[in-house]
């Protein structure tokens, strides 16, 4: 008996050592429930105001799972950069472990050698079709060929969408049309706008995204998973509707593979992995990783490229005085005798400085997907134990005020010097891609479809909101976050 209770009392000391240990700030948190509705459906707006109280280390419950949030520019560069090892895993987060069967190397899978190996090799695969010559003096790589194409039909699709109604929503189009540019990229294979495979495929990702990013109290209260639940049973129909369409995929690509003959980031993937498997025999990727690997790709690429340009034709429609400028200057470097390509980002400054204050002010993408610690670390002077969640808020740091002057405004003159030249430096300080190891891997090709997309449409039209439409820059939250839908006329300038 009196051994039990020594065993006790040395558990309950031990306990409240590592609870004082991980003491710091944070709101007052429900029993079971945490913080979950406190923070409401635009979470980052809620963790920002926040900050203004527990500073940029404070601690939430969401359910059952002690998160902690990351705000500040220096202290999210330490998190993700300095420091980045030890925040570098990802939680046990429910909904994440469901996508690619839980391979996923974006979401779910663990950071280790393996994965360093999975991210190389999803590196070279990227840059091998980003590099890859074509059979024309017109294009640099295979990427570009397939983005010019489709920004073609993009152009031609929105002057006879105009002419037949007026007013459109562009939703529709610019989604399908970034998604072919996945397609081409990850099968070789372009869709017709109309095909009703691809249509499904599109609106099946739509529906990942959106009940993913919600938030499902399966992920933080772990009993749920085992309740009926119409959003959690959704989202694993969706989920594995998905993960078979890419899964067919791949196999016919394993069928008709040609190491000689490479055709898109599907065929790379399998001639890299071939290639290292022979003479690495302890870090293998497997099938199922390459899998993984591609549906990465496919989910992610489209839904930030597409939710990037929506934004940038929203804040034209609310800026017409932007886009006349951003049309000065491609009518002055690149003319109307050619279409833009990947090299003339390096020329149109304004262009370039508007796009990123697009990303910086709309914030799209308002934190990283959870990281996770790997170890016990210390930040800013918090004990943090191995294995906690940690979310970083890069809402916040694109609207701290002590890093961008007025921060609130949209002013694309910010990015750019003295001389109207971009300021690199300042454009590194945008947080939309990630940093760091976590970083995402597909920053420079998101940057070029932005461009070549944006600056087709306003070589060839003026976009004009509907007279009786106000410009809404409200946010839809989700993993990436919409506008509010809205419609748009074109008026032609060539």
């Amino acid at each position: 008996m009196v051994t039990l209770c020594v065993a006790s009392t040395l558990l309950l000391v031990l306990g409240l050592q590592r609870k004082q240990r991980m003491s710091m700030p944070g709101p007052w948190a429900l029993p079971v429930f945490g913080n979950y509705f406190q923070i409401g459906d635009q979470v980052h707006i809620s963790l920002t105001e926040m900050r203004k109280t527990y500073g940029d280390v404070f601690l939430i419950k969401l359910g059952l799972m002690p998160v902690v949030v990351i705000s500040g520019f220096e202290t999210v560069k330490k998190v993700l950069g300095k420091q980045g090892e030890h925040f570098a895993n990802r939680p046990n987060v429910y909904c994440f472990s469901l996508l690619a069967d839980g391979k996923s190397m974006t979401f779910s899978e663990k950071y280790s050698e393996t994965w360093k190996i999975h991210k190389k090799v999803m590196n070279n695969a990227l840059r091998t079709l980003s590099m890859s010559e074509v059979n024309s003096l017109n294009y640099s790589c295979r990427l570009e060929e397939y983005v010019c194409a489709e920004a073609s039909d993009l152009v031609n699709t929105m002057q006879q969408l105009s002419k037949d109604h007026g007013g459109f929503n562009p939703f529709p189009l610019i989604t399908l049309t970034v998604a072919n540019v996945i397609c081409a990229l990850c099968f070789g294979k372009r869709y017709n706008h109309h095909d009703k495979e691809f249509l499904r495929i599109i609106e099946i990702n739509n529906d990942v995204q959106k009940v993913s990013g919600s938030g499902l109290l399966a992920d933080f209260i772990p009993l749920f998973k085992f309740f009926r639940s119409t959003g959690l049973n959704e989202l694993k129909k969706f989920i594995r509707t998905l993960n078979d369409f890419i899964a067919n995929a791949v196999q016919e690509h394993y069928g008709s593979h040609d190491e000689n003959n490479i055709r898109d980031i599907t065929d790379a993937l399998i001639k890299l992995c071939n290639d290292r498997n022979k003479y690495d025999k302890i870090y293998k990727l497997s099938n199922e990783q390459i899998i993984s690997t591609v549906n990465d790709i496919f989910g992610g690429g489209f839904d930030t490229i597409s939710s990037a340009l929506l934004w940038c034709m929203l804040y034209l429609l609310k800026y017409p005085e932007m886009q006349e400028k951003v049309q000065k200057e491609i009518d002055e470097i690149i003319g109307t005798s050619r279409s833009p390509r990947f090299d003339d980002r390096k020329d149109l400054h304004y262009t370039e400085a508007f796009i990123n204050e697009v990303l910086r002010h709309s914030s799209f993408v308002p934190l990283t997907i959870p990281h996770c610690t790997i170890m016990d670390t210390n930040l800013n002077g918090y004990f943090i134990p191995k294995d906690t969640s940690v979310f970083i808020n890069m809402y916040q740091v694109n609207h701290d005020q002590t890093m961008w002057r007025d921060a609130d405004l949209f002013i694309p003159e910010r990015f750019l010097d003295e001389s109207g030249c971009v300021d690199k430096n300042l454009i590194e300080k945008v947080f939309i891609f990630g940093m760091g190891v976590r970083k995402c891997l597909g920053e420079d090709v998101a940057r070029n479809e932005m461009f070549i997309f944006l600056t087709s449409i306003l070589q060839n039209f003026k976009l004009v909101k509907e007279p009786e439409h106000h410009v809404d820059l409200t946010t839809v939250f989700g993993l990436t976050m919409k506008p509010k839908p809205y419609t748009l006329r074109t008026e032609n300038r060539l």
